[in-house]
């Protein structure tokens, strides 16, 4: 028997033997329960096993019946609750014109006492279970309605909803098909706190002689009715206190190991890292030292295996690699961050920092991810500084200025999802430095970022890392390398070469790229974008935009981050309605909405999104995902439809075997061509591609942007965003840059030209 299943049998058994007194309880009593045997508060004998209460009824028959109510009660108003917390947590998080009028209320009844309310339920209903029940739901369904609006909210910013949208999925289907689905996580682990809550409430009740009244049996009723007679038998009070203890503990124990993830393969060692803290001392060691580290994935695939690797105070080490060698599991593996059921063995030793603060500072590879969507700012650095016991009010302050971020009220009181992606980057950065760690992992700190903000984000890395230990996971060496003391080459989890910054092999530097042959047609535009302009709440972000794209022509957009490329994409895709100016498609115009287009027009521009892993459903199978854009777009089923995704999968060179894995059991350039497929699937005449190599190693991108020549090929027309000069050299026929919303004409001749652009 593994583990796990060893740990769910002792909450399954004595919910069972719960369960099965609460069922069968009321056809073995040996007395009514509500019949007086002999004398008030008997002990214990051969005729009452368990005495008599205090009007002289047997208490093993009353206990014998008094689950049933409970249990009827617990599920009837937690059924009610989760049903109606959860449709106004999702309507709130899907619609942000009713979020207001939804949540309002909400938080209005979360500040009243849940005894005011069944008092007042009681007296205006009377007493009884559905008063309790009413209570209960009222209770609860707020604390479910914010767990779920927080969840769905960031849902609705994931790339596979958008992409949804893009297609013109309903809301309906989007709800059901997509946000629910991947709530099940959430609510799961809300469950175990909400049952014994509820049960906690529904006995309070039947406790105050509000819910069940006398002389029905129920446990809580017991409880208060006896509570008088404790000095002369306990039993009548204990017992059934003792089911009501055993019904919450055996439940939350329950949900708790139901939501561990699968127990791993028996291959390999079964044991946790260890993981010797070691003390405050300068002369103690390396602050990083590892030994014989392994780890194992859920299943026993093999991850990572590093037989020895030391990291020197003060010292910056490079890790770099292929996509899918292991080096975001190291990383984590170094930060005791592995994700649940992850097998690993070995020594990890983290030196603590002589003047006494944090031991290590991560961060995370994608910021728009690891930062709470429904946190301000302010409060996400605020939380962590109390986590370490920081008394400075004016650290976050001070840290913000060094890093070059704003630090009035109005930045703090941001959202993530209204910074750039260097803010967000140096956001992190500063939520990692807290507390001040004497070691800095960072997984692809510059990914994603325009070489002007990538560049300002290294010279920050390089003031800051003085007398600390960092490492760095990239695939951006070259622009990194003026930090790096050492490079550790790693591929399939193993250490394959080690160097010193200045000894770096010629191979690892990347080769300039021949630009692509160029398609040439002069039936005109197909996509014309005129005098476009478009708003973030009250903010501009795009001012008069105006450019056109040939058939088969590639128009590359860059500039900084936060400057509205992003947004030109979205507002061309139908995701962000401008709110000046047209677009127009063959000649046509386009609406604003990918909803008010035709099917034909949404079938016709289809977009590769920035993110590929939160660009598909993680729940959804890569055959269900492209099977559902092929009914929808182009209206096909069954044998036709598995025609035309074996001939997409071989278009981007992907085999059969895909079909049944889910993203997460896909490498990065696997995944991003998944995504190209997707966008391919409804046979597009316009690609937008949105830093689609940003992620990506060498090889991995070079195998992605041969796929795009292949499709210019056939006259597919793409607007490109990237912040790779090579990527754009390489595609482009023409470039504009997108400086705060504007757009002008750049030329792609030389270097220079490129890092005006913030190439």
């Amino acid at each position: 028997m593994s583990t796990r299943c060893r740990r769910l049998v002792g909450p399954a058994a004595v919910l069972g033997v719960l369960v099965i007194v609460i069922v069968l309880g009321p056809f073995v009593a040996p007395f009514s329960p509500t019949a007086i045997a002999s004398v008030p508060f008997e002990t214990p004998s051969s005729n009452h096993w368990l005495g008599t209460d205090f009007v002289g009824r047997d208490v093993l028959s009353r206990v014998l019946h008094g689950g049933h109510r409970l249990i009827l009660m617990t599920a009837v108003a937690l059924s009610v609750s989760y049903v109606v917390g959860v449709l106004l947590g999702v309507t709130a998080g899907m619609s942000r014109r009713l979020d207001g009028w939804v949540m309002r209320p909400v938080d209005a009844i979360t500040v009243l006492p849940w005894f005011l309310l069944l008092v007042v339920i009681a007296t205006t209903m009377g007493k009884g279970p559905v008063a309790v029940c009413l209570t209960v739901g009222v209770a609860t369904v707020p604390w479910v309605a914010k767990i779920v609006r927080t969840a769905t909210i960031e849902l609705m910013d994931a790339g596979f909803v958008e992409a949804a949208i893009a297609r013109g999925e309903t809301l309906r289907w989007i709800a059901v098909a997509q946000v629910l689905p991947n709530l099940r996580p959430v609510l799961l682990a809300d469950a175990g706190i909400r049952v014994s809550g509820t049960i906690a409430l529904v006995t309070a009740g039947s406790f105050l002689g509000l819910g069940v009244t006398q002389p029905q049996p129920d446990w809580a009723l017991m409880v208060t009715e006896n509570k008088g007679g404790m000095a002369l038998t306990p039993w009548p009070v204990v017992v059934p206190a003792v089911c009501i203890a055993a019904l919450v503990v055996a439940v939350n124990l329950l949900v708790d190991r139901l939501s561990e993830p699968p127990e791993p393969s028996p291959r390999g060692p079964r044991q946790r890292v260890r993981r010797p803290l070691g003390r405050p001392d300068a002369t103690a060691g390396n602050p990083i030292s590892v030994s014989g580290l392994t780890v194992a994935a859920p299943d026993g695939t093999p991850l990572v295996a590093i037989d020895a690797l030391e990291v020197r105070r003060g010292e910056t080490l490079a890790v770099v690699g292929p996509s899918g060698a292991g080096k975001t599991t190291t990383a984590l593996a170094l930060v005791d961050a592995l994700p649940p059921g992850f097998v690993t063995a070995g020594t990890v030793r983290v030196q603590a920092p002589a003047d006494g603060g944090r031991r290590l500072g991560y961060v995370p590879q994608d910021p728009g991810t690891s930062l709470n969507p429904s946190m301000r700012i302010g409060s996400a650095l605020r939380e962590v500084r109390r986590a370490h016991r920081s008394r400075r009010a004016r650290d976050i302050e001070i840290l913000l200025a060094e890093l070059g971020l704003p630090t009035d009220r109005e930045f703090l009181r941001r959202y993530p999802a209204q910074l750039s992606g260097g803010q967000q980057q140096r956001v992190l950065l500063a939520i990692a430095l807290l507390g001040s760690p004497g070691v800095l992992v960072l997984d692809e700190p510059t990914s994603g970022l325009d070489a002007a903000t990538a560049d300002e984000l290294v010279g920050v890395l390089d003031r800051l890392r003085s007398g600390r230990t960092v490492i760095v996971i990239t695939h951006d060496l070259h622009r990194i390398s003026r930090i790096v003391d050492r490079v550790v080459m790693l591929d399939g989890g193993r250490i394959t070469g080690e160097y010193q910054a200045d000894e770096l092999p010629a191979s690892h530097v990347p080769a300039a790229v021949a630009p692509a042959a160029r398609f040439v047609d002069d039936a005109g535009p197909r996509v014309v974008v005129r005098g476009v302009t478009a708003d973030h709440g009250r903010a501009t972000v795009l001012h008069d935009v105006s450019f056109e794209i040939g058939r088969g022509e590639c128009l590359a957009i860059v500039g900084r981050s936060g400057a509205g490329k992003s947004t030109l994409a979205r507002c061309l895709a139908g995701l962000h309605p401008p709110t000046d100016g047209e677009l127009l498609l063959d000649g046509a115009r386009l609406a604003s909405t990918a909803r008010d287009r035709s099917i034909d027009q949404r079938r016709a521009i289809s977009m590769v999104y920035q993110n590929p892993r939160r660009s598909l459903d993680p729940r959804r199978t890569v055959g269900r995902e492209l099977r559902r854009v092929l009914r929808v777009l182009r209206g096909l089923d069954g044998v036709a439809a598995d025609r035309e995704i074996a001939s997409l999968l071989a278009a981007v060179h992907l085999g059969p075997e895909m079909l049944d894995r889910r993203p997460g059991e896909l490498s990065g350039g696997q995944i991003q061509r998944v995504a190209i497929a997707r966008a391919l699937a409804g046979g597009p005449d316009v690609l937008i591609c949105d830093e689609i190599t940003s992620s990506l190693d060498e090889v991995a991108a070079d195998a992605v942007l041969r796929i795009l020549e292949e499709l210019r090929a056939t006259g597919t027309s793409m607007l490109l965003i990237s912040h790779d000069a090579q990527t754009v050299r390489r595609m482009a026929d023409q470039v504009r840059t997108m400086i705060d919303g504007r757009v002008s004409w750049t030329s792609c001749d030389s270097d220079s030209s490129f890092r005006r652009a913030g190439v």
